[in-house]
């Protein structure tokens, strides 16, 4: 039998259990959302939950709605309330028009607030004082719990009148009726010719910052393009057109310029593997110049008419006959080649005979003399006089010689220059590198003498003919004068204000590097030296012409004058009394500051002109008394 006082006390904590549910569940209502308990939710036993409404962002009130009452079905619509800093209604034109705002709830407020703000949304801090221009540039007046515009654009003259462009206060066509710009009338038009590129001066097109709408085009014009009614083609003049006068090589700086074939390589006998004269069989190997292209019935290389002819086989060699000249010139030469072969040591060197009152210069070299005849070229001449001292012609060179020299002359692309243009071919080295090592392996070193003899002369006369036409970025091939305009295009990203300002972009090494590197890779090597050469010429020229105008932070980029002004700022922190430069630079923490500030804020090509700055600022400072 229970006691009547327990069951006294056990009522007792059940009214105080009861009591502390009720008081926590009114605690928890004014901190957490309000549930909605819907019909049917707790039938048959089994409790669904109501959901959760989602946190609205923070440009909402923050409050919500309480529930209606629970005989009714639904719940009322919650507010929602839009930032006071999202633009509505009639923007003025010039003023931000935020599309988008965020908050500084929950962050640390100082003076990198702005800049975590700007990350945090994915802008530049530029933008970010754009978009907020009551925002002090040192962020030193920014608020807590407050809502700042994180994305926006200042609102532009809008074409109400259907009249846009530069002569009605350049007004624009997006956000009308009609969203393309013409050029011609500077009305506002939807045609396919209103929106055309080289028509379409803005809007819904790529407008007039890429292709030209006046015909002026190039480096000369902020780099822009040829496209629609002013052709393709931007020639080194800065004009746009079509035809070779405005897109052939050499001419031609932008758009869709001739590029000249490259030279078919040589046929695959000329580069043959033979390594003892044989060719074909088990071995399968071909001739080369150095024994002749021709493989014979026999399977031996040579050079002779019978070698060339009957039986060759052209699998392994080159089986056109060669040309003997006329009757007379190849008995002179058969004459000749019997003289020499009969002779117990055959020289290398041209050997000249006279025959019937005519000068024969036989050219002699053999693998095997006892296998085969000498292989022999023969020139004649009208008179028995001695010949000339003087360099021949390349007519008079052997036949292995005049091979190699239009050979390399065959190799003007690769080596920058334009066919036939001996004064850029004898400028790069590779040239005469080039004829040196094909007429030492073709012809021999004691015959080759001869040949590099020849280019000598040839480039000698060059020099003394020479005359300057075209001097400047336009005097380099098509390839590097594309690689030089990139470098200059990059010049916000190497922390220079304009691409003219060739003092600032030259001392940043990337700017060197890259004109390198691009030259390398789309030129070759060898025209790549061209290339290089120019650049420095163009850097040496911006040292010695450069007058110092802007120094100090002033001199700065925006994003690394914000960072420097950050660091002075922070002197407190730092254990200065003053933005004292001594005090400031005796802690590593400033220089580290504006380092990690500025490669954050400008990235790391443009940091290293910033870093720099804050460099010669502490020299300068502990450098004075």
């Amino acid at each position: 039998m229970k006691s009547p006082q327990r069951t006294s006390w056990s009522r007792h904590l059940a009214s105080w259990a009861i009591a502390l549910c009720l008081t926590a569940t009114v605690r928890a209502s004014n901190q957490c959302a309000p549930s909605i308990w819907q019909p049917g939710q707790f039938e048959d036993g089994l409790f669904v939950a109501a959901a959760i409404p989602t946190p609205t962002s923070s440009f909402s009130s923050g409050a919500s709605t309480a529930a209606s009452s629970s005989v009714g079905t639904t719940s009322s619509p919650v507010p929602v309330v839009i930032s006071p800093v999202v633009s509505g209604g009639n923007i003025t034109t010039g003023t931000v028009n935020c599309r988008y705002a965020g908050t500084t709830e929950g962050m640390d407020i100082n003076y990198y607030t702005c800049s975590a703000l700007a990350a945090q949304y994915g802008i530049s801090v530029e933008t970010f004082f754009m978009l907020n221009p009551d925002v002090n540039p040192d962020c030193g007046n920014i608020k807590a719990d407050t809502d700042y515009c994180v994305a926006g654009f200042v609102e532009p003259a809008r074409a109400t009148a259907g009249l846009c462009g530069p002569p009605n206060g350049n007004a624009t066509c997006l956000g009308t009726e009609f969203q393309c710009c013409n050029a011609n009338t500077f009305k506002c038009g939807n045609s396919t010719e209103d929106c055309a590129d080289g028509t379409c001066y803005e809007g819904a097109c790529a407008g007039d910052s890429v292709f030209t709408t006046t015909g002026e085009c190039g480096h000369q014009h902020g780099y822009k393009q040829c496209a629609g009614v002013w052709g393709d083609c931007c020639n080194a003049d800065g004009k746009c057109g079509t035809g070779e006068s405005f897109c052939g090589y050499g001419v031609c700086q932008l758009g869709n310029c001739t590029v000249p074939s490259q030279p078919t390589g040589p046929p695959s006998w000329l580069n043959g593997n033979t390594t003892d004269g044989t060719c074909g069989g088990t071995n399968h190997y071909t001739c080369s110049v150095v024994y002749g292209n021709c493989c014979n019935k026999d399977g031996i290389c040579g050079s002779l008419a019978s070698d060339c002819g009957e039986g060759c086989q052209p699998q392994f060699g080159n089986c056109t006959t060669p040309n003997t000249g006329s009757s007379s010139t190849s008995s002179s030469s058969k004459a000749s080649s019997s003289k020499t072969s009969s002779s117990s040591k055959v020289s290398s060197s041209s050997t000249k005979v006279t025959t019937s009152g005519h000068t024969t210069t036989v050219s002699s070299k053999s693998s095997t003399p006892s296998s085969k005849p000498a292989s022999t070229h023969a020139t004649t001449t009208t008179s028995a006089k001695p010949p000339n001292t003087s360099i021949p012609g390349e007519a008079a060179l052997p036949s292995c010689g005049q091979l190699c020299f239009n050979n390399m002359l065959a190799q003007y692309s690769s080596l920058g220059c334009n066919a036939l243009d001996a004064y850029c071919l004898c400028n790069n080295v590779d040239f005469s590198n080039g004829l040196r090592d094909c007429s030492n392996g073709a012809c021999g070193t004691a015959v080759a003498s001869t040949v590099i003899a020849f280019g000598s002369a040839y480039c000698s006369t060059a020099f003394a003919t020479h005359k300057p036409t075209t001097t400047g970025e336009a005097a380099l091939p098509s390839c590097g004068q594309t690689c030089f305009n990139n470098m200059l295009a990059q010049y916000s990203q190497l922390g220079c204000p304009s691409p003219q300002d060739s003092y600032c972009l030259c001392n940043n090494v990337d700017f060197s590097n890259g004109l390198r590197d691009c030259s390398n890779g789309a030129c070759g090597t060898a025209v790549a030296s061209t290339v290089i050469a120019f650049g420095s010429a163009y850097c040496s020229t911006a040292s010695a012409t450069h007058t110092a105008a802007v120094t100090g932070v002033g001199s700065l980029p925006a994003c690394g004058q914000t960072c420097f002004n950050n660091m002075l700022a922070q002197y407190s922190q730092l254990g200065c009394a003053s933005p004292d430069p001594k005090c400031l630079c005796k802690n590593v923490n400033f220089g580290y500051g504006l380092r990690d500030c500025s490669n954050g804020a400008c990235g790391t090509a443009v940091a290293s002109t910033v870093i720099a700055f804050g460099s010669s600022y502490c020299a300068s400072a502990t450098a004075s008394p």
